[in-house]
């Protein structure tokens, strides 16, 4: 397992240290590296990483590399105030990791300034591309993108093939809208089929090329993500002589209807044979010079099935009067996202207070998390089934509302796909997909982006969508 870990290979990792433990098994260090396992690759959910990391933590009798450890699986979860305390007991001087999830903690907790001068603290000869890194992960939260750049072109330069500075490059550049010199560094996301065994990008083919090869579209990131770049998929249809589709599984449904006769849809894990592979987000590289984002002029891109808005408008009629909004207020896999993308108890019954207004859940509930479907119920709004589990039927649905008031997410996605009118609530922490002219979202221009000032709050962001429909009912 340790081989595995200093390679950062992360499901080899899981797969020694699962089966080994389910035996009876039990050392901490062991549960302590398959929480970090978890943890960097996003699997287990959120509270499994958390829970094995404070087991570690007990059974080591609070020991300094249980304590850091936790503390890395707190700061991924969101629990910033958390990492800071824990990483308080820590003995000085504390190693580079303490250091740096530190500065992330506070700069997500808005002290820009407290972590600059941490970082700024390294002795020169410490300032490796790491810190360069670091620094510009502080920067990034406050958007600052001229430093952001430069710190991560001094990380680079050092270390060309470091996949983190790529990546964040290319967020950094997404975010100032310079999309064209932005891809190339985007295909080092750890979710691109088209790595190498040494986490490299294989150059991708040319539009030209294509059409001498069967090609695979892989599915990768987040349902809104892959929504988001679907609007290619009809143009990649075009392209090639045969079109093999192997998206989310909740998204199969909804791709079948809207793609040309021909295209197959798969399970994510048929054999790829000799056909060129693709991974899902790099579709917008390839069609950029020729299609820029596809839809800019607002127009729709999916249509709903007819039965299906047939029997919601049954069911809407049956609601009481008034105007008829949906409403997502979760957002993302991670505590970090869940925190900065998610309305609270009290947002929702302000939403719940505005006059003649019926909303309807839109939130989608993973099984696992079933408790919080009552949530916005008790704040009085409707749920109808179990949303977001049928995602035919939730882009019905939202065809048959007035409009829709998210965080950014799947629904932000579904209804900007359908035009629908409404807004998204933006957190603070900067987000690529979520620009546009006028605060008109660019990738779905029948969208408001609602930007949020001060992180956690939405009032002010609340009030201003209120005011949006209270003007359209004029």
């Amino acid at each position: 397992m340790r081989h595995a870990m200093e390679q950062s290979d992360w499901p080899a990792a899981i797969a020694i240290a699962e089966p080994w433990m389910q035996a009876g098994h039990a050392d901490w260090r062991i549960s302590l590296n398959l929480a970090i396992a978890y943890s960097r690759s996003r699997t287990g959910g959120a509270e499994r990483p958390l829970r094995l990391a404070k087991d570690a933590l007990h059974q080591s009798a609070r020991h300094p590399q249980a304590c850091l450890g936790l503390a890395e699986i707190l700061t991924t979860a969101g629990q910033w105030e958390a990492t800071l305390c824990l990483l308080d007991e820590l003995p000085t001087p504390q190693p580079w990791l303490a250091r740096q999830l530190r500065c992330e903690a506070l700069a997500r907790l808005g002290h820009h300034s407290t972590a600059l001068a941490l970082l700024e603290d390294v002795p020169q000869e410490q300032m490796s591309w790491r810190w360069h890194l670091a620094v510009a992960d502080v920067y990034s939260q406050n958007c600052e993108w001229s430093q952001v750049e430069a710190h991560l072109h001094a990380a680079l330069s050092e270390h060309p093939q470091q996949p983190e500075a790529h990546v964040n490059m290319a967020l950094a550049l997404l975010s100032q809208q310079r999309c064209e010199e932005a891809w190339p560094h985007y295909e080092w996301r750890p979710s691109n089929p088209r790595l190498n065994a040494l986490g490299i990008p294989r150059a991708l083919p040319s539009l030209d090329t294509l059409a001498e090869h069967e090609v695979v579209i892989v599915g990768e990131q987040g349902i809104g993500d892959q929504l988001m770049v679907s609007r290619y998929l009809p143009h990649m249809a075009a392209r090639c002589p045969r079109l093999r589709i192997q998206p989310a599984p909740r998204l199969r449904t909804l791709l079948a209807r809207h793609l040309p006769a021909g295209v197959a849809i798969e399970d994510p894990d048929t054999p790829l044979g000799n056909a060129e592979v693709i991974g899902s987000a790099s579709l917008p590289w390839l069609f950029w010079k020729e299609l820029r984002l596809a839809t800019s002029d607002g127009s729709a891109f999916l249509t709903p099935d007819s039965e299906r808005i047939a029997h919601w408008n049954h069911t809407l009629n049956q609601l009481p009067k008034g105007r008829r909004l949906g409403v997502g207020w979760l957002g993302g896999t991670s505590g970090t996202e869940l925190r900065e993308r998610s309305l609270s108890e009290r947002d929702l019954r302000d939403l719940s207070s505005w006059h003649e207004v019926q909303w309807i859940d839109l939130q989608y509930i993973p099984h696992p998390y079933q408790e919080l479907a009552g949530i916005a119920v008790q704040a009085g709004m409707h749920r109808l089934g179990n949303p977001g589990e049928d995602l035919e039927d939730s882009l019905a649905l939202i065809y048959c509302l007035d409009g829709v008031v998210t965080t950014r997410q799947t629904v932000a996605h579904l209804a900007g796909a359908l035009g629908k009118k409404g807004q998204v609530l933006v957190p603070a922490r900067p987000e690529w997909r979520y620009w546009g002219p006028g605060n008109r979202w660019a990738w779905y221009p029948s969208l408001e982006l609602l930007h949020q000032e001060i992180r956690g709050q939405w009032g002010r962001q609340l009030s201003q969508a209120a005011q949006r429909w209270r003007a359209a009912s004029n």
